[in-house]
């Protein structure tokens, strides 16, 4: 297990305010009093892609807003259960106040029922398929769920694109992709899609070129990928020759399946929670500042992270207070929060209300369609 703590430099707070729209200056917290917060995130592992620049968000975003009142304890999960059920239990005993994290739904889905129990919120930075209301009543999305995003998607390839068939690939063995299954299906019925056949992928057992040859079958109008990020860039190889609009869940939602991928990507078609060249103010200094700390352009799981620490602020400024039970009510009733990912405000159901990028796979970048 790997645990550090983040030791980030405050920036003056007056530019963060004027610049970002979220602080903490009229709070009644302080650097005297900060909030404990636990940044849960897979830096290792197979989901290090997404872990490793949600926790540069959540750290970059402490170093520009929080002004000292925001101690940040960072956890790697490793992308395994058993390690993020076991980081988030030494996180609790360490006195956190919240939870960010942990990367993976699965992984979630173990660990955070022992923050639920603790009585500690949890935002989930990156969780996307996590059934929340299972859990209970202190877990928050940041991320939009996979619902929301293969929906958005859907509806553009079935408006923009006409399509009216589509086969759809996933994998049973993979809690992410089972999930994703589940939305692309209920997207597709409600969009007036049929989904004519589903291809099982088996890992070491089945490949991605033969499922892809059997997918190709009959001639769809669309291939679905309900499929992990480790294996996206194989299946969209596979399939780079094919007539079919393809569609993936937000496991292909990544620099690094680009990357894998290379000219075999263009074409997809992937929502996310934000796009590089998403219009707003807040977003378009995120990436400017991100990319000077860090020497890359950031993702959409950094943006999430950054993200997540606004919404935490402004409930610790309407709370007064770093008790987990002031913050959990200040969540419930955060109102708007003019954060990277837009104006973001909770539902009933703890879902953001933020509207989903949908993205064109073209020349190797996610380009904004809608």
């Amino acid at each position: 297990m790997r645990r550090f703590r983040v030791v980030v430099p405050a920036l003056a707070l007056a530019l963060a305010v004027s610049v970002l729209g979220v602080g903490c200056g009229s709070s009644s917290t302080s650097s005297k009093n900060p909030l404990l917060v636990a940044s849960i995130a897979s830096r290792t592992g197979s989901a290090a892609p997404y872990g490793v620049s949600q926790q540069n968000g959540t750290a970059l975003a402490v170093s520009e807003l929080a002004n000292g009142s925001i101690d940040l304890r960072a956890y790697d999960d490793l992308s395994d259960v058993q390690t993020g059920t076991a980081e988030m239990k030494k996180a609790i005993s360490d006195g956190v106040q919240v939870v960010l994290g942990p990367t993976l739904s699965p992984v979630a889905a173990a660990a955070d029922p022992i923050a639920q129990s603790a009585g500690v919120p949890v935002l989930g930075v990156t969780n996307a398929t996590l059934d929340m209301a299972a859990i209970g009543n202190l877990i928050w999305r940041v991320s939009l769920s996979e619902n929301a995003m293969v929906s958005a998607s859907v509806k553009y390839a079935a408006s923009k694109k006409s399509v009216k068939s589509a086969v759809l690939i996933w994998e049973p063995a993979d809690g992410y992709s089972t999930g994703s299954a589940e939305s692309f299906r209920s997207a597709a019925k409600a969009n007036g899609i049929t989904i004519t056949g589903e291809q099982k992928y088996v890992d070491g057992v089945t490949t991605a070129s033969s499922i892809a040859a059997a997918a190709s079958l009959g001639s769809p109008d669309a291939i679905f990928f309900a499929l992990r990020s480790a294996v996206a860039g194989d299946f969209l190889v596979a399939t780079a020759t094919s007539k079919a609009v393809r569609v993936g869940g937000n496991g292909f939602n990544s620099a690094a399946v680009l990357k894998s991928s290379g000219a075999a990507a263009d074409g997809l078609i992937v929502s996310g929670s934000w796009n590089i060249n998403t219009s707003n103010a807040n977003s378009k200094k995120f990436v400017d500042s991100y990319t000077k700390a860090n020497n890359a352009a950031p993702d959409a799981f950094a943006a999430q992270g950054y993200a997540a620490i606004q919404v935490v602020l402004a409930a610790m400024k309407k709370a007064k207070s770093t008790s987990s039970a002031d913050i959990q009510t200040a969540l419930s009733k955060i109102g708007t929060v003019e954060t990277v990912l837009g104006g973001f405000g909770y539902d009933s159901n703890h879902e953001p209300t933020y509207a989903a990028a949908v993205q064109v796979v073209q020349g190797g970048v996610f380009t904004l369609v809608s």
